[in-house]
């Protein structure tokens, strides 16, 4: 069953933007060509990188997110790995989508289908200040 990843890769600087165009469209093959589905591109430009990788200071980088069988990602990782164009790339596979939520209404409704109905609470006693005083006269108390 296809899943889907997400592909993160940075393209030499020395690349014009048309060059650029051309590696990501090589990219996009590579994942049709191992019989994976492109979603979304977003080429984020020429930007620094946070430490020199092959001498190289900055790079283009570009996300794709793709959908492909698990077992053709070293396939694609082989072919990216020996690319002229693109020197640093890493692949992530996505969560797996969650289900749709179900409405309110159905959730609370099923959820008392579900729970057996529990017995009222019995009424607690009368705290001391509510309870009514009696005065019980004390035996030969008051009589002659």
């Amino acid at each position: 069953m296809p899943r889907d990843y997400e592909i993160l890769y940075i393209v030499r600087p020395e690349l014009d933007e048309q060059q650029v165009q051309e590696a990501v469209a090589s990219v996009n093959r590579l994942i049709e060509n191992v019989q994976g589905t492109v979603l979304k591109t977003d080429v984020w430009g020429k930007r620094k990188l946070a430490y020199e990788v092959r001498h190289l200071r900055e790079g283009t980088y570009v996300l794709t997110d793709f959908r492909v069988e698990p077992d053709r990602i070293p396939e694609m990782e082989a072919t990216i790995k020996i690319s002229d164009t693109v020197f640093r790339h890493l692949i992530v596979r996505k969560p797996d989508r969650p289900q749709r939520a179900r409405p309110q209404k159905a959730r609370a409704a099923n959820q008392a289908a579900a729970e057996p109905e529990a017995p009222e609470p019995e009424a607690p006693e009368p705290a001391a200040e509510e309870r009514v005083a009696v005065a019980v006269p004390a035996e030969g108390a008051g009589e002659p």
